[in-house]
């Protein structure tokens, strides 16, 4: 199969591939009366999916550290941007932020949106930074590799269903990636959240789920699914049998990148506390152990870097959008 030209959603550049904790103080210093109540988190999606999951536990480790509560509130719609939204409407004093997710970039791209997902914002940090896969029932015995998957595909055109956690999210855009540069018609069929796909998935309603690594993996764990493809530069340490797109031709990688932004205007003090936070939250053995049993895999970027990442993720998406249309 011919290589097609390389498409990477999450793009680590130089800056951004220092050591996660390195250069940072040992203890965070919260602005003059700051935070004197708890503090709001949205995360845009449902509950029970990897961004949802992956900030609660988060969250439960960094509440010592900022010295308040920090709730989280789910507001899914829209592939994101129902949540996103409120989240850019809200007071810029520190206590509401959000999560935010390379999906919420991605829809910018597709169409317009309520916000602009970089001058909307002032970031905080990058939490994950999770490749996409393909993962498929382990009774499903039709293929077990990507070369078996795409020749199967191309046998039975739109016979094959995956699931994905809702329109124009990056799990419908690896989807719609892999028919252009595969030649193959599989059919995306869209569900209000990673948990909802899951459970279609689980329930036999679909024959393969577009996800992530942090949301199969306790689905692999229990014997109920394979990983048959993953969109990384080279195959995961956790499904080692699973091929990279690249190593049957196509060289496409994409990822899901998640973390926390407040709205425009929010007091650097405030932002740079709870980012400081957030990172001796994330230096917790027991933080680090309950995200790699999830399959979260920890990455952590400051305010000064990850504001470029999502610059740069935003420029991709708008270079992939212009390719590749969703249908």
């Amino acid at each position: 199969m011919p290589t097609h030209k390389k498409f990477s959603c999450v793009m680590l550049i130089a800056i951004m591939l220092i050591s996660v904790f390195a250069g940072y103080g040992s203890a965070a210093t919260p602005p003059p009366g700051y935070p004197s109540k708890p503090i709001t988190v949205i995360v845009s999606f449902a509950a029970g999916g990897g961004t949802d999951i992956g900030s609660r536990i988060l969250l439960k480790y960094a509440e010592k550290f900022v010295g308040r509560p920090l709730t989280v509130i789910n507001i899914d719609g829209g592939g994101s941007e129902v949540g996103v939204t409120q989240l850019k409407n809200s007071p810029n004093d520190g206590y509401t932020i959000g999560g935010f997710n390379s999906a919420s970039v991605m829809l910018t791209s597709q169409r317009k949106a309520q916000y602009d997902p970089v001058a909307d914002f002032e970031p905080i940090c990058l939490q994950v930074n999770d490749p996409r896969l393909f993962a498929f029932s382990t009774k499903d015995d039709r293929f077990n590799t990507l070369e078996e998957l795409v020749a199967y595909a191309k046998a039975h055109p739109g016979e094959i269903l995956i699931g994905t956690s809702g329109a124009g999210t990056t799990g419908h855009f690896s989807i719609a990636a892999f028919n252009h540069y595969a030649g193959v018609d599989v059919k995306p069929v869209h569900f209000g959240g990673a948990g909802e796909s899951k459970a279609a998935f689980l329930g036999g309603h679909v024959d393969g789920i577009a996800q992530t690594i942090g949301e199969v993996t306790q689905m692999v764990q229990e014997g109920q699914a394979k990983v048959v493809g993953i969109l990384s530069d080279a195959r995961f340490p956790q499904f080692p049998d699973a091929q990279t797109f690249k190593e049957i031709g196509i060289d496409l990688v994409m990822n899901s990148a998640r973390g926390y932004v407040a709205p425009k205007g929010t007091p650097m003090a405030i932002v740079e506390f709870l980012a400081e936070c957030f990172r001796q939250a994330m230096e917790d053995p027991e933080y680090l152990k309950q995200m790699e049993n999830m399959g979260l895999p920890t990455v952590y970027l400051p305010p000064a870097v990850y504001k470029p990442f999502i610059a740069s993720e935003k420029k991709a998406f708008d270079e992939m959008c212009s390719t590749i249309v969703l249908k």
